[in-house]
Formats: structure tokens, C-alpha cells, sequence
């Protein structure tokens, strides 16, 4: 979040005391050396991570754009996953833990994206990669996001998404979701719930949103 380091600092530590019970996995997996995918945990709130390990069961069909130890993570807990991925090295990284994990049931595509402008984007086989219902889609992947930039690929992702989730009982799921103000005000879903709170690798409080359609 755009804070400076005092305001992340009472941020965190007003989380931590309204939320006794995260101080343990703060000190066991905020304060870790290790990566989420190696922790194979998505890079997103604990509330959020919480929710959807409630939320998902193994007649799910999931979509991401991003990949990452939300690829582990979900691999294990639903029928199929299909993730998009546009940086070859990562994309060789995550390759690798899921072929250890012998995770069948998960398809990892690595896809061109265009940044230059919206339109681009639009165009890329990145964002055209979702062409089928799912129960489950998920926003954390690359961005054109800055206080300069007049537009956002996630928030054209979540368009997308819009089109494709499943009309009874889907979900969209939309890490760093402070970023995206407009998101919470557009959204044509039934409930909206911003799971705000500390995550897995990262020092600070973040926010999840999740859209129950």
C-alpha cells in the first residue's frame, strides 16, 4: 500500500493485536527466508488463503492468471486448474514443483502479454487464454499499474473474468485488491468481502478481495 513506513508499521501492529491468533503464522511464514512457492501458499492475505481453503473442494474448476505457490496451493484442493504464466524463468520454476508434486491435474500455459497499451493487451493470447466457464478465477498476475498509467491488465482481466465465471456460485478472487478502487464499485457480484490482513512472505498487512457471483 502506498504508506510510509510508519503507517505500514501501525498497520501491522493494529492487525496484530485485533487478531491475536495470527502472530503465530506471522513469525512462521511472514517473517520466513523462504518463498511462497516454496512454502506452496499464495502470495496473498492469511484471511484470504483461510477463506478459500473453505470456500474450494475437488469438483472446482480453476483459472489464474499468475502462478505461483497459489499454483501448489490450489492443485492440490481442486478437479482441475488451468494457469497462465508470461515470464519464461518463473514459468520454468513453477513447472518444475508441480511435475515434484505430480499435480495432473494442473495445466500451466506460458503465454505472450503485450503492455504497450490496453488494446494490446486485450489482444495477447495472455488475456485470451480464458475462454471456458470456471468456477473459481483468480487475478494476481502481471500488471500495468502505476499512478501514471490510465489503465490497469488486471482490471481488464476482471472484465473478463466477468464473462467467464460461473453465474451460480462463482468467485473471482483479485490480490494486492487495493490497488483497484473502481473494482469494488463495478462489480456486478452478489457479495463482495476485502480480506485484509497479513500474508505468507511479506512483512506488512495486504488486502484479497473476493466476488461472489
Amino acid at each position: 500500500m502506498y504508506l510510509t513506513n510508519f503507517q505500514r508499521s501501525l498497520k501491522l501492529l493494529g492487525c496484530l493485536c485485533s487478531n491475536p491468533w495470527r502472530l503465530v503464522p506471522y513469525f512462521k511464514y511472514s517473517l520466513t527466508q523462504k518463498t511462497p512457492l516454496e512454502l506452496g501458499l499464495p502470495w496473498w492475505s492469511q484471511s484470504a488463503i483461510e477463506e478459500l481453503e473453505k470456500h474450494l473442494d475437488h469438483n472446482h474448476r480453476v483459472f489464474e492468471w499468475g502462478s505461483g505457490g497459489s499454483s501448489i496451493f490450489l492443485a492440490k484442493r481442486c478437479k482441475d486448474l488451468t494457469t497462465i504464466e508470461h515470464d519464461p524463468k518463473w514459468f520454468e520454476q513453477v513447472e518444475k514443483i508441480l511435475k515434484q508434486q505430480e499435480a495432473t491435474n494442473s495445466r500451466l500455459h506460458l503465454r505472450e502479454i503485450n503492455l504497450e497499451s490496453e488494446e494490446a493487451f486485450l489482444g495477447s493470447s495472455y488475456a485470451i487464454a480464458l475462454q471456458s466457464t470456471y468456477d473459481v478465477i483468480i487475478i494476481d498476475g502481471e500488471d500495468h499499474f502505476g499512478p501514471e498509467s490510465n489503465w490497469s491488465a488486471r482490471e481488464s482481466c476482471f472484465d473478463l473474468a466477468e464473462k467467464w465465471v460461473g453465474k451460480t456460485g462463482g468467485l473471482i478472487i483479485v490480490d494486492d485488491s487495493w490497488r483497484y478502487p473502481a473494482l469494488r464499485e463495478k462489480t456486478k457480484a452478489q457479495k463482495m468481502v476485502v480480506h485484509e490482513s497479513i500474508g505468507p512472505c511479506r512483512k506488512g498487512v495486504t488486502q484479497t478481495d473476493f466476488h461472489y457471483y
